[in-house]
This record gives C-alpha cells, structure tokens and sequence, in this order.
C-alpha cells in the first residue's frame, strides 16, 4: 500500500465517511483486469496535442491572461508541492483558485463577444525568441475564434521544446458560439492538418450571480488510434464565495462504452479566504462501473498551507468494503495506514488496483481540468 497516494491519488482522497458497512467485505473478481481498466483511462490523454495544452492555458488572448499567469506562479510556491505525494492536491487547490479568481469577470449576464474582435480568425504561434504565443498571418482559423498552434513539449519547461520552428503536433480552436444565449465556447483539439480529433466539446455558462457561477460541459475525447476508443463527459463545475470562503465543487461523468465502463466524478474543495484561516479540504468521491462490477473510492483530505495534513479514505466493491486506509503528514514526509476488509488482508494484487483506482481517479480529474483551462480563460475574460 505505500503507492497507494503516489501521484493522482494523494489528491484524492477523498468524500464523506461512509455510514455503518451492511454489506459483507469484498475484492474484485479479477483484480488484474480491473487494474488494466483502470490504467486504461489514463492512456486516454497520451496523445501529443493532449499533452500540449497547458502551454496555451495562459495565453489566451483575454484580461484574464495576466491574473492567471500571476496565480500559476503563486502556484508554484505552495508548500504542498515540495512533497511528491502531495503534489497533485497542491495543484488541484491552485486550479480551483484560479477558477474562483475568474468568479467575478464569469459573474455577469450580459451577452458579449468572447474574444476580442481584433483576434477573431486569427492564428497563434509560439514565438521561440519571446517565449510566447503571437498572432501570425497563418490561415485556417475558425472566423468566430481563435487557432493555437500545438507544438511538442519540453518536459523541463512546459513550453513548446525548441530549436525554432519545433515540432508541430496539431493545434486547438476556441470558438464562440455564445448567439443570443448564455456565453458559450466550443473546442476542438485536433491533429496536424486536422486529423484526427482527439477532444470537441462544449463549455457554457449556466447560473450566474455576483457571488457563484455555474459552467456546464459536455463533449468526448479519443486517443487517436485507427480504431479510437471514446471516452464521452458531461458535467459541472460551480465556483461559491461567500465572506469568508471559498469552495468549487466538480461533478463530472464519463463513459467508455467499447469497455464497458462507466465512470463518475465527484469532487469538492474548500478553503478560508480570511488570511488568519488557513484550512483547505479536499472532499471527493470516484466510482469505476466495470461491467456487473462497482468499485469506489470516498474520503476527505484536510490541509493547512503549512502543509500539514490529515485525512481518511475507504474503497469498496459493490458495496462491500474492500480497504480503508489514514493519512497523516506534514510537506516533507506522511504515515499511511491500510487495512484489507477481510482476513486475507491485501494481496499484491489488491495493492496494484488501489493504486490503479487512485491513479485513475487522478488522471481523469487532471485530464478534464487541463482540458476545459483554455475555455474557462475564454469565459472569464469576457
């Protein structure tokens, strides 16, 4: 079990305490093949253009450019992120900053244009001198928006890796598609030349008020193979501010119907927005539907921006309680302490598909909030 909070996990873990178990504890049938499933969606967002996006997350022509470049950086100093297995809940607290950041631009209800005109059927390309993305004379743009350039990426940096011109490997269109109704932004992530199409979706602003704001999402992402599998989402993302805190909850399904499986998503983090309050938490709750199989993930993860945390966690199948599990640490070094459901404890087996379920977990909520960056900076600079 100690991998049990490596990477997408130690974010993880996840909802509410369960009440009294009813049912007799239980594994999976086929732990192996459950792992294999689990590992299987993560290779979902493999695909080159998937892995480039982040390089255009800031750069969307927009005001709201400069605040989440400011927020990336503050980012990067969370104490949170000098623990490995901390990691990604430091960058699932940051990611919800930034969307509450952009709460009071999305909070609005008239309908204008998305982009600024000067931009619309422009074509953007990183500049490898200037280390940026600038307009160009490139044709191909979708006159009701913007098309960005995907290059190769430099796992150093994050940028696109030189030497000039790079390595193209497709590009994204961020079009708006708003008409007379609420704001609304269409996606296509798309190969060189525009084959094949590895995500299209729609992000559109639902409820909207001075203090909460609601976005509703709904689209599908392929790996690009000859043969592709789809993974098809929808969902909602709502953002809350209140006096003294902040919270932005995630609720999300998805479906691989060529694997028969079907995946739900639900997660909530909350933090103090007094500087004397400190607390963040992390509640989430993961169900992976495999066939006549059910396997869950619940719990909750508290921190302070000292980095101490401490947290719960249960898996379970079909109901049965599988593991359960507790988390204690500080930013450089956590105890964790497992426990199978029956006397035979956990297997080598059940160890891996823990991890696979944490993994999954992680990677599905990582992928979509990289995924929908590029939109929500278009929204929230309206």
């Amino acid at each position: 079990m100690r991998l049990f909070l490596r990477g997408g996990l130690a974010l993880v873990i996840l909802s509410a305490a369960c009440s009294e178990n009813a049912v007799a504890p239980k594994s999976p049938a086929n732990p192996q093949a459950t792992a294999a499933e689990l590992a299987a969606l993560g290779t979902m967002f493999d695909a080159a253009p998937l892995q480039s996006l982040s390089s255009v997350i800031i750069e969307v022509p927009t005001p709201v450019a400069a605040p989440m470049r400011a927020l990336a950086l503050a980012g990067s100093t969370n104490p949170l992120r000098s623990s490995s297995r901390l990691r990604t809940y430091a960058d699932r607290i940051e990611g919800a900053r930034v969307f509450t950041k952009l709460l009071p631009e999305m909070s609005v209800t008239g309908v204008v244009a998305l982009l600024p005109p000067v931009f619309a059927g422009k074509t953007f390309e990183w500049n490898f001198t200037a280390l940026q993305y600038d307009t160009t004379a490139r044709t191909g743009a979708p006159s009701n928006g913007v098309r960005f350039i995907l290059y190769a990426i430099d796992p150093l940096t994050g940028n696109p890796a030189g030497p000039a011109p790079g390595t193209e490997v497709g590009y994204i269109d961020l079009m708006d598609e708003t008409g007379t109704g609420n704001p609304k932004v269409h996606v296509i992530v798309a190969g060189v030349g525009g084959t094949p199409v590895y995500v299209d979706y729609t992000v559109r602003i639902g409820g909207q008020s001075p203090t909460s704001v609601t976005i509703n999402t709904t689209g599908y992402i392929t790996d690009g193979a000859s043969s592709p599998d789809s993974l098809r989402f929808n969902g909602a993302i709502t953002a809350a501010l209140t006096s003294n805190s902040i919270s932005v909850t995630e609720d999300v399904s998805f479906d691989v119907n060529s694997h028969d499986v079907h995946v739900r998503n639900w997660q909530r983090v909350s933090f103090s927005a007094t500087p004397t309050d400190t607390t963040i938490s992390l509640r989430l709750s993961f169900r992976f539907e495999y066939g006549a199989e059910v396997v869950t993930l619940d719990g909750s993860l508290d921190a302070d921006n000292s980095g101490n945390v401490s947290g719960e966690f249960t898996s379970r199948v079909d109901g049965g309680l599988y593991a359960s599990c507790t988390v204690t640490g500080t930013q450089n070094s956590y105890t964790l302490s497992c426990q199978g459901a029956d006397a035979d404890g956990l297997s080598a087996d059940d160890d891996l598909t823990l991890d696979a379920l944490a993994d999954a977990a992680g990677n599905v909520s990582s992928a979509f909030e990289g995924m929908l960056g590029p939109a929500i900076g278009v929204l929230g600079g309206q």
